[in-house]
């Protein structure tokens, strides 16, 4: 079993990472100080490519898996919680892709992420009583 990243795994942690020390490290504790939504940096994670739903069909593309968590690391590696702003619309769109159908997953899984001059984020929200955020708790009966 080989684990090195072939080139263009190496280029997309690269790129993942410039991203991360040019433009999230420089701001993180700013924004953990104030506890605002990073919305300028979003916008610019937009524009470079790294937030949007291209990143994701080109990652289902990737047969090793790995395209993904190497932008994940480097993201997080700039800031735990704006790596969440910027990954966090994933969890949605998982949802989305599998059990939504086809037309469902183009008409939507666009307008979650919005636009590089207006982006947007998809959420994910869930509670029952008994289950709390435990999805697999979740229990559905006949109306």
């Amino acid at each position: 079993m080989d684990f090195q990243l072939n080139e263009e795994q190496i280029e997309i942690q690269k790129w993942a990472h410039e991203f991360a020390e040019k433009e999230i490290r420089p701001v993180a504790a700013e924004y953990d100080e104030s506890e605002e939504f990073p919305w300028p940096v979003l916008k610019k994670a937009a524009e470079a490519g790294l937030y949007g739903i291209d990143i994701y069909f080109q990652a289902q593309q990737d047969p090793t898996g790995l395209t993904l968590p190497l932008i994940a690391e480097e993201v997080f590696w700039g800031c735990a919680g704006i790596g969440l702003s910027i990954m966090g619309t994933g969890l949605p769109l998982s949802a989305l892709a599998g059990v939504g159908t086809p037309e469902q997953l183009f008409e939507w899984a666009p307008k979650m992420f919005g636009t590089p001059e207006d982006p947007k984020l998809g959420a994910f929200a869930v509670t029952e009583p008994q289950a709390g955020s435990d999805v697999r708790s979740l229990r559905t009966r006949k109306a």
